[in-house]
Formats: C-alpha cells, structure tokens, sequence
C-alpha cells in the first residue's frame, strides 16, 4: 500500500501516516494475516510421578473414544477406551487409575464439557485436586496430551496394549530415560532381556544371604514313591495339626508330593509329611481262614494244657 501511495503522492511523513492509517482501519486489522506467534510457555515440570497429569479425548475413532492421560513427570500414558465420553464415563475411568496410582496433584484439560461440568468440578474439589482449563481453541496450551492424540490415532488401529508397552519401554526424547522407569521406579521386563540373561542383581546377594541362614536350621529328608508316611490332614481344624496315613504315589516339583489317603489323593509340601514306621490297621496282611483257625486252636491247646499242668502242681502241694 505504501510503495502504491508513493508512486503518485509523497510528502515528509507518508510512511508513517500511511502506516497509522492502516493500523486504525478495523476492516485492516481484520483481513491482516495472523500476529506472531508468542513463545512457548511450558507447563512447570512437577518434581514427582503423577503429581500433574494432563488428559484429553481422541475420537470417535472405529466406535470408540480414547482418554488419554499423560504423566508430566514421567511422561507416562493411560489410554482409557469408552462409547459415550460423559462425565460420568470420565471420572470412573480416574477414579480407576487413582485407585491404583493415588489421587494427583493437577489435572490439566481442555474446555470440552466433560471437563467444564459441575459434577467434575466437585470431583476435583472432593479430592483436593486442582483442575486448569486451556485457553478455548489453543490446543497447544495442553500439548502433553494433545501430542499423544495424533500418536495415538494412528497406532490404535493396530493393538494398543502393545503400542503401550512399547512406549512405556522406549526412552523419552524430553527425559532420556523410559516412562516405566520415571514411574514405576523399575524397568519393565522385554524380550531384549533375554540377551542377557545372567544379570547379577544387588538382591541376589541378600537373596542368597537369606537362603543360607534358613538353611542352617533345617535337614534334609528323603522321600521315595510308594514309602508310607503321615500326611497333615486339614480337613477337621485347620489351626490343629492332625496326622493322617498315606502312601506316596508321585511327586510333583522339587518338594511337593501326591499322597493317596484314604481313596482320596492330597497334595503336600514336604514340610507337610513324616516317615512312618510303625502299622497300621491298613497294613495287616489278611491270612487264610483255615490256617487263622488252625492256629487259634493250637494257642488255645497250648493255652489249656498249661494250665491243667499249673492246677496239678497246685493240688500236690
């Protein structure tokens, strides 16, 4: 406009009369293209695991609407799959993670009505949680969530507990360290690990440390297939230990055995069974009648006899 105006007019101050024209014309203003953008103004980091968590709704994808919920510490993301995004529907699905993870400190959302809502409001209010609201139409005031919203999208078409644990397993470009380890505090075991499968850890040596002085008050006991032991038996008092036969038929694992009882079979630690050494009414071997017959007639002809010749030495004296 200046260049155009100069080619038939010019006195000292065209420039700027021309410029403070301009800027006072609202049908200017309004057809001018967009001001400058102003610098990032990033959320604080919390200096703790789900102190702050930012949330939002990706959907309707394939049926389904997704909340996502992103850690601002750990960077660490849930990803909540419901039909209708209520209210209702949202404070379930932080009540869920809240019973597993504790309540947060701040919840950082858009302005969508699931927010905005009384109920949520009293949500927050309830648990001492406090709530901020981007600015309307500024997604990029909640960017943790709104960036895992794209990520997202496009990944859930494939299996999305797998992308999760991926994710969770992979080293965030912001932090250098994987999501699991900032939040969990550990490592999330993957098939890498199979790599290196021998890796000493500290609590090996405690480990092993516990083993050895637990081991030096027990002994070692020896136990074959078919040996006649006493098994405990539950069934009557479970706080009174009572001693039951059995006969070991099989065993299963290092120290646990199958026990046939009765007709019934039971499993038990070894801890659970004692040698037996002595009969029982299930061990007399039935013999035959006739020699059980003959025999009683013996011991009572023994029997009767002895005491004839008692009574005769009785009567001579």
């Amino acid at each position: 406009m200046i260049s155009d105006a100069r080619r038939y007019f010019w006195w000292p101050s065209i420039d700027k009369e021309i410029e403070d024209l301009v800027r006072k014309c609202s049908n200017c203003t309004e057809n001018s293209k967009q001001p400058t953008k102003a610098p990032l103004s990033p959320w604080p980091i919390p200096d703790q695991p789900w102190k702050s968590i930012h949330i939002d709704f990706v959907g309707k994808f394939m049926g389904l609407y997704f909340l996502i919920i992103v850690d601002a510490f750990s960077k660490w993301i849930e990803v909540i799959t419901m039909h209708n995004p209520s209210t209702k529907a949202t404070i379930d699905a932080l009540s869920s993670l809240f019973a597993r993870y504790g309540l947060c400190g701040t919840i950082v959302s858009n302005n969508g009505t699931q927010f905005t809502s009384t109920e949520f409001t009293e949500f927050c209010v309830r648990n001492s949680i406090k709530h901020s609201t981007t600015s309307p139409g500024h997604p990029q005031s909640n960017g943790q969530a709104e960036r895992y919203d794209f990520i997202t999208e496009k990944k859930i078409s494939d299996v999305l507990l797998k992308f999760l644990f991926c994710y969770s397993t992979t080293p965030h470009a912001t932090t250098n360290s994987t999501p699991a380890e900032l939040f969990l505090k550990r490592q999330l075991r993957t098939v890498l690990d199979l790599l290196r499968p021998n890796t000493f850890h500290p609590s090996d040596t405690a480990r092993r440390r516990y083993q050895r002085n637990f081991d030096e008050h027990t002994k070692e006991r020896y136990f074959q297939k078919n040996n006649k032991v006493l098994v405990q038996d539950f069934r009557y008092d479970p706080n009174k230990i009572k001693w039951t036969p059995g006969l070991l038929i099989d065993r299963q694992g290092f120290r646990i055995w199958i026990v046939k009882v009765g007709h019934h079979t039971r499993r038990r630690h070894e801890n659970q069974i004692k040698h037996r050494e002595w009969s029982t009414d299930d061990d007399v071997i039935t013999t035959d009648p006739t020699i059980t017959t003959t025999d009683h007639n013996k011991c009572s002809s023994t029997s009767y006899s002895t005491s004839e010749q008692d009574l005769q030495v009785l009567r001579r004296s």
